[in-house]
């Protein structure tokens, strides 16, 4: 490391004799004061430069203290981090800086700032350690978490501990146990288990999704979640299981082609399909590949290859092979095409454009 010490340009005959006699006591401690340290590689590229009021060094010259520190990371002569602190410790040649209170890491490529008590700064391994509670703040995203790490040569910020990632526009709040914060990519990453808020423009709850893993590119406003997914609206009033969504959370779309059930619990009413989309904006569902549909309360149900439902107004359109089955009366449908309503036993089925009546099954 390099040290400039910064001094007055005409001191006193008495500030003069001050230093003389903290020369003087030099094999015991070192004191600088408007200070600036440098570490270059062996291109003699600066790595790092920091600036602090006061920097003091123990008496075997291993660990400086500093005070009101503000340093920067280059890499090819450009700043990559800028990290300011209260106070900070410097360890192992320049290669551990630990900083405490009031630190501010804030990175121009992307614009994020990271905001924290506790931090160890390892230069020579891209590394920003964050031991204490952070916050990080980029135009359209802020997390917390109890701790972090900072990778600054990839740009990602890896964080544990009671997540919370909340965006504005479209305004949605992540919250899972760890996440990967890829910032390049405008991508976030839930390795584990997760819950995905969407809130409407006075901040009531629209959409809760929860899932095991997911993956969200905020660029596109679009969340990939993986295994055990439950997707609980409000307008509609719906319950959506499956094990694979493609989610559009500003657009309140959801595809999948996985096996998909889809529940309106207060008309008891429940189709599943292998795959299909759900369109909460517009409320129609979409479901293919196999499709059944029950209505509990009438004791009903409808079976076809393909099903579109209109939530709002419980229609439904069944093509392929339908089969319609009710109890009372107990019949039994079947054709190429059903239309009605599921929640009243409103269904008619029909084959070549005409109705069919296949049969009615007497008690």
């Amino acid at each position: 490391m390099s040290v400039v010490a910064c001094q007055p340009s005409t001191p006193n005959s008495g500030e003069s004799e001050s230093k003389a006699e903290e020369n003087n006591r030099s094999d015991t401690q070192l004191v600088l004061n408007n200070a600036i340290l440098e570490q270059s590689n062996q291109l003699e590229n600066t790595v790092w430069k920091i600036k602090a009021d006061s920097i003091i060094y123990s008496e075997d010259k291993k660990t400086a203290t500093l005070n009101n520190v503000v340093g920067n990371l280059l890499l090819d002569n450009q700043i990559i981090l800028k990290i300011s602190a209260k106070t900070g410790e410097i360890q192992d040649n320049g290669n551990i800086i630990r900083l405490k209170e009031q630190i501010i890491a804030s990175d121009p490529r992307n614009g994020s700032t990271i905001n924290s008590n506790s931090v160890e700064w390892r230069p020579q391994e891209n590394l920003l350690l964050i031991k204490e509670k952070l916050n990080g703040v980029h135009p359209n995203l802020e997390v917390t978490a109890e701790s972090g790490k900072y990778f600054t040569d990839t740009e990602s910020l890896e964080i544990q501990g009671n997540v919370v990632a909340t965006t504005n526009q479209p305004s949605i709040q992540l919250n899972s146990d760890r996440l990967v914060w890829d910032i390049p990519q405008d991508e976030i990453t839930s390795p584990g288990a997760v819950e995905l808020v969407h809130y409407s423009k006075n901040q009531t709850v629209t959409d809760k999704l929860v899932s095991d893993r997911a993956r969200v590119n905020l660029a596109e406003n679009k969340a990939i979640l993986n295994k055990n997914i439950e997707l609980t609206t409000s307008d509609p009033q719906l319950q959506v299981a499956t094990d694979f969504l493609t989610w559009n959370y500003q657009e309140r779309i959801g595809n999948t082609n996985r096996p998909i059930q889809i529940v309106d619990r207060d008309r008891q009413i429940s189709l599943t399909g292998n795959q299909g989309e759900i369109n909460l904006n517009q409320q129609i569902a979409k479901l293919q590949d196999g499709v059944k549909g029950i209505s509990q309360s009438q004791a009903s149900q409808i079976y076809a290859r393909q099903l579109i439902w209109k939530i709002a107004t419980q229609e439904v359109e069944a093509t392929g092979d339908v089969i319609y089955e009710q109890v009372d009366p107990k019949a039994r449908l079947t054709g190429e095409k059903a239309v009605g309503t599921l929640d009243n036993n409103n269904i008619i089925v029909t084959s070549n454009g005409k109705k069919q009546v296949t049969s009615v099954i007497d008690n």
